[in-house]
């Protein structure tokens, strides 16, 4: 773990990691990006860039990005000097088999006559504004609701204590301590009555959701699972189907909300009607919404639904919360 460090520049506080277990050292909130040795030289470059864009959008000016990168030292910019480029096959998802992968070679050169634009995809010269990307709609807008919800600032967990002693000064002159802030939740529903490409996108941008805004992962389906925050690094979406199955149930999530108490800043809530107040099992027996509410000991502040056919009711496995402000997004499995 170290801090990243430009020889041009001077960088935001961003920490690389290259241990995934080291991770749990840093205090919540804390920026830092994680990679192995070989990409640390190309993040440093990626966050030069950053810093210079910024600084050329705040003058107000038109400006030349390749020039000023050129005149902070950047020499290797100019494209005559890749002789040999890596180039990517591109193919679109319906050209591709299920057994199929990328294949990439890097011992041609890039023809950049006729339809080669159209072939292959090579531009090292271009910054990619991801705000404006978000302008355009380019993400899901429903994305943005997410993020604002349940991102973490450092600066609302840091206290100053006075009590604390410093050793420089050898005295109690107090100083700056961090507290961890609640955590969020995910729920996905995997069973049989929603459409697989649904839940398995869901899944895949849930666990990334997880481990960057803290939050813990809860998969529904013929048992229900609790994935902390700090082992959803560990989780394997690809056999998640084998290992919770597409049924409903009741016994195993009224067991997890109904062991231990939570406290939740926001619950992010993926299914349908199906919920765990039915008595889906043989020893289960139908819970009210009401009564379900009373059993269930976690707690949440916001719940954000994403019901996949109603607009106007909560996921079903939401529905023993008891939020202070609930939202209900629309239209999000017809924009997947």
């Amino acid at each position: 773990m170290e801090l990243l460090k430009s020889k041009i520049l001077t960088l935001p506080k961003v920490y690389y990691i290259q241990d995934r277990d080291k991770i749990k050292d840093l205090p919540i909130g804390v920026p830092f990006i994680y990679g192995d040795s070989s990409m640390k030289k190309h993040i440093i470059r990626i966050l030069e860039y950053e810093v210079l864009y910024q600084q050329a959008l705040k003058s107000g000016y038109p400006f030349n990005f390749k020039k000023i990168l050129k005149d902070n030292g950047f020499k290797d910019i100019i494209p005559h000097r890749y002789s040999k480029p890596t180039y990517m096959d591109y193919k679109t998802s319906g050209d591709l088999s299920d057994d199929e992968e990328w294949e990439i070679d890097d011992t041609k050169e890039l023809d950049l006559n006729g339809t080669a634009l159209k072939r292959y995809v090579r531009d090292s010269e271009v910054y990619v504004n991801i705000q404006k990307l978000k302008e355009l709609n380019v993400f899901p807008v429903w994305l943005n609701d997410i993020e604002e919800a349940i991102h973490t600032n450092i600066h609302n967990f840091a206290t100053f204590n006075e009590n604390m002693y410093n050793k420089k000064l050898e005295g109690m002159y107090g100083g700056l301590e961090l507290r961890s802030p609640a955590k969020n939740l995910i729920i996905i529903d995997i069973s049989g009555s929603i459409p697989k490409g649904v839940s398995s996108t869901c899944l895949a941008m849930s666990k990334n959701l997880a481990e960057a805004f803290y939050a813990d992962l809860l998969i529904t389906g013929t048992i229900s699972t609790l994935y902390p925050y700090e082992d959803i690094k560990n989780l394997n979406i690809d056999n998640i189907y084998e290992v919770n199955g597409m049924g409903n149930e009741q016994s195993y999530f009224k067991k997890l909300v109904t062991s231990d108490s939570r406290k939740y800043n926001t619950v992010i809530a993926f299914g349908d009607n199906h919920h765990p107040g039915y008595a889906w099992d043989n020893d289960d027996r139908y819970i009210s919404d009401k009564d379900g509410q009373e059993l269930c000991q976690w707690e949440a502040k916001k719940l954000i639904s994403f019901h996949t056919t109603s607009q106007y009711e909560i996921a079903g496995y939401a529905r023993w919360f008891k939020p202070d402000h609930t939202q209900k997004v629309k239209d999000w499995v017809k924009y997947l």
